[in-house]
């Protein structure tokens, strides 16, 4: 009996670290790690399209309008009648004409430009998002701010009407092209106050 209590002992000895080596974590060989990506910053806003990086030159004189070839080609054949004062055309509230240029050849031919600056370029901006209702139809022109058009037929001769409005920064510039088209003389009206 003396001889097999040393044996039980050694036996339980052996169960109790067999029974902890089992309850013992096995270690991993590589350890992982879990990584989660949630955004958190808020996305910061773009710039307005009618940014522009200086602010922009108006013309003093009709015969300084767009190039020397565009005129050519569209204003020089006419006559210069008038400086577009008086004329009613959409404009921002309290935008002041700088230069207005009303050309006409014939009875139903004729190019009016009326470039005018708004007290602020929040002003374009509201006077922008009533166009639509006007009946014009607005796009982005190539330097990221608002162009819009609208194309009408006087009852009297048949021709076509375009009345084109550009947008930018605190500048407006109204054009209304009769029968002839006056989209280069308004590009390169653009070009030359920007650049």
């Amino acid at each position: 009996m003396i001889r097999s209590r040393p044996f039980a002992m050694a036996a339980t000895t052996l169960a109790a670290a067999l029974i902890l080596t089992a309850c013992a974590p096995t270690p991993s060989p590589t350890p992982t790690a879990t990584v989660t990506v949630t955004e958190t910053a808020t996305p910061s806003p773009t710039p307005t399209p009618t940014q522009s990086a200086k602010p922009a030159t108006f013309p003093t004189s009709c015969a300084t309008i767009g190039t020397a070839a565009t005129r050519a080609a569209t204003v020089d054949p006419m006559t210069l009648q008038g400086d577009g004062t008086g004329f009613t055309r959409p404009a921002p509230q309290g935008a002041t004409l700088k230069l207005g240029c009303d050309w006409i050849v014939g009875d139903a031919t004729g190019i009016l430009i009326l470039i005018s600056q708004a007290p602020s370029a929040a002003a374009v901006t509201t006077a922008v998002g009533t166009l639509p209702g006007q009946g014009y139809t607005c796009s982005t022109a190539k330097a990221g701010n608002p162009l819009c058009d609208m194309t009408t037929t006087n009852s009297q001769y048949g021709t076509k009407t375009m009345e084109t409005i550009y947008a930018r920064d605190d500048v407006w510039i109204y054009m209304s092209a009769s029968n002839i088209d006056g989209g280069q003389l308004l590009s390169d009206l653009a070009v030359e106050m920007w650049k």
